[in-house]
């Protein structure tokens, strides 16, 4: 009976060899695409700024609004839509990224450029992506991690010259712990101050931001225990002579319409006016100080301000330049009447 020829074992050597052969052609292949793409942004960034290259925007695609109507963002953008080559739609979709910005009614706006259809070349399209605040307003709404503390924002498009309506509310209270918590005062360094140059949009800080009165400028005081040095000052004391206590419970509630300025180079830089009110109020419940509260007396002592300003933004801080009118302070408060300047992260 014929023997069966021997079984032909594969050469495992050469396949190793083999499937070493294609991992570098692969890799190879990968290094030529890169160095193609490298040399694609080098003759792009070459050409843009050697010579002005000609683009025009086909469409503007809004993304992430669902309370928001399009109408509104639209008339942010709408500068891109003229953009005649690609450093001014740069330029242009910048400022309007800052102006959408600016609004406080997103909370967070990105723009991106993207290739336009195959078939239409030196076109591109606008993406606007926006992310609103998941509460049911249109504005920022938050609780601080302290159980005591609320801050409060709504903001309303008006749909005209950019205008927005924002209004804010925030109120604090601390108390000691335990019984007898009235006849335990609360430290200094805890209790709620009020006063500042801050602008309220900004931020959710709590009850502290009331424009037109210095910081720490609003509130009970005492006496100077030390006077010895009446050349040494700080936020919470002024010349007469007196320290600035605080508060253990404290409100502060703000109404700011910003809108775009006449000026065509500031509306092109996210430049815009506003006018704003300002009310605030705080007292000390426990220790040395304490009466009965009254929320009659509480409300009646409130004190407020009013005036008008430019908003600059920038990369790093919200600039504010503001003209600030006291309407009502008393004794002892220490307000500023004049211009003042404000710079919010």
């Amino acid at each position: 009976m014929p023997g069966n020829p021997p079984f032909s074992q594969p050469d495992s050597a050469e396949n190793h060899e083999e499937g070493e052969e294609e991992e570098e052609e692969i890799k190879d292949e990968k290094v030529r695409e890169a160095k193609g793409q490298i040399k694609q942004v080098h003759k792009l960034v070459k050409r843009l700024s050697g010579e002005q290259v000609q683009i025009r925007v086909h469409d503007v695609k809004i993304k992430g609004n669902t309370r928001t109507k399009d109408s509104v963002i639209e008339a942010e953008v709408e500068e891109v839509k003229n953009a005649k080559t690609m450093q001014e739609l740069v330029q242009a979709a910048a400022k309007a990224n800052a102006r959408l910005q600016s609004m406080g009614i997103f909370e967070s706006a990105t723009i991106t450029l993207d290739a336009g259809p195959p078939e239409l070349p030196d076109t591109a399209n606008v993406i606007v992506e926006v992310q609103e605040s998941d509460k049911p307003f249109s504005g920022d709404i938050g609780i601080f991690s302290k159980p005591e503390e609320l801050d409060f924002r709504y903001a309303i498009p008006l749909g005209f010259y950019n205008a927005a309506l924002n209004i804010g509310f925030s109120a604090g209270i601390i108390l000691p712990w335990g019984k007898g918590f009235k006849d335990r005062s609360i430290p200094i360094s805890d209790r709620f101050f009020m006063g500042g140059h801050s602008s309220p949009i900004c931020n959710l800080r709590g009850p502290l931001s009331l424009l037109g009165f210095r910081s720490r400028g609003v509130g009970p005081t005492e006496a100077r225990r030390d006077n010895s040095d009446s050349s040494k000052t700080d936020d919470a004391s002024d010349s007469s002579g007196r320290d600035t206590l605080g508060g253990d419970i404290a409100v502060t509630s703000f109404a700011d319409l910003s809108f775009d300025l006449p000026l065509k180079v500031l509306r092109d830089s996210g430049i815009h006016g506003h006018c704003f009110v300002c009310a605030g109020n705080l007292a000390i419940l426990t220790g040395d100080y304490y009466r009965p509260f009254s929320f009659r007396e509480f409300g009646s002592s409130f004190r407020s301000s009013a005036g008008a300003g430019i908003v600059i933004p920038t990369k790093l801080a919200r600039i504010e330049i503001n003209y600030c009118q006291i309407l009502r302070q008393l004794d002892h408060d220490r307000a500023k009447r004049g211009i003042q300047f404000s710079f919010s992260s």
